[in-house]
């Protein structure tokens, strides 16, 4: 049986949309209160030396590379730019990210317990427990990107000539103080990594469009590579972590070993598989 997101506060048939969303909100709420999650010493020193390993990857590229990419956008032609990278870019943006998994997992909280068999039921809490799990994990990293873009302030590509590729302004509030990390790089690969583990036959191709988009961040000259970088790592960290949680509390997530799984994908698609299917 699949895993609902919501199990201790039921709604009746006829109970109201608001109704059905505060449950799902109380039952959250009392799972996330009431679990106590595993604390290892080796994996928090696992997970600093990988902090340690980014920072470091970062600084070298950052050195490296931000001026040779600069150079490589500047050479790039105005029709391959407008006609391929600006709308691959436009595949980092959050806004339909938000839409989306919000309007799916709302529509899933609200449809159930209306009269459906058990296995529908247990679906579409589980639909709605993955739409929630994404929709909190681009909120999550976009929070802390938009924190450190403006902690930061490193100045973007287009002030090369200016400043050149190292210029900060700390607590800027400018968008053209703003590139480090890059953002659409951030959501990409936050989207790819959690629909990844939800669809692992899709994985490598959801990380490969998500890669695609940060190289456009470059090619439309808005991010240097080390901000891609530092993008992609932010939006794989995050989900990490939110991940871990999620799953120390059984939400979506369980543990398994020393990882996570998805929690119950299988067993809930093929009970709905055999559910008969009349003919007309």
């Amino acid at each position: 049986m699949a895993d609902p997101l919501m199990t201790r506060y039921r709604s009746p048939p006829q109970a109201t949309m608001i109704e059905r969303l505060r449950a799902a909100a109380l039952d959250f709420r009392d799972r996330w209160r009431s679990a106590k999650p595993r604390r290892s010493g080796g994996l928090r020193h696992l997970e600093a030396a990988g902090v340690l390993l980014a920072v470091v990857a970062i600084l070298i590229v950052g050195y490296n590379f931000d001026a040779a990419g600069v150079a490589w956008q500047r050479s790039l032609s105005t029709d391959l730019v407008r006609w391929f990278f600006e709308p691959v870019t436009r595949l980092g943006g959050s806004g339909y990210i938000f839409f989306l998994s919000g309007w799916i997992a709302i529509g899933a909280v609200v449809a159930r317990g209306r009269g459906l068999s058990r296995v529908h039921d247990a679906t579409l809490g589980l639909l709605a427990g993955r739409a929630a799990f994404v929709f909190g994990a681009t909120a999550l990293s976009g929070i802390l990107s938009q924190l450190i873009k403006h902690l930061m302030g490193r100045a973007r590509p287009s002030l090369f000539d200016v400043v050149g590729p190292y210029h900060f302004d700390v607590f800027s509030i400018s968008a053209r103080f703003a590139s480090f990390p890059s953002g659409h790089t951030v959501t990409a690969f936050t989207v790819a990594l959690a629909l990844g583990w939800f669809m692992p036959r899709w994985r490598w191709p959801l990380l490969a469009v998500a890669a695609l988009v940060g190289i456009s961040r470059i090619a439309v000259g808005a991010h240097f590579p080390s901000d891609v970088l530092a993008g992609a790592l932010l939006g794989i960290g995050s989900t990490l972590a939110l991940r871990k949680a999620f799953a120390f509390r059984h939400i979506v997530f369980r543990p398994k070993g020393h990882g996570f799984v998805a929690r119950c994908a299988r067993p809930a698609l093929q009970a709905v598989r055999r559910i008969p299917v009349g003919r007309g």
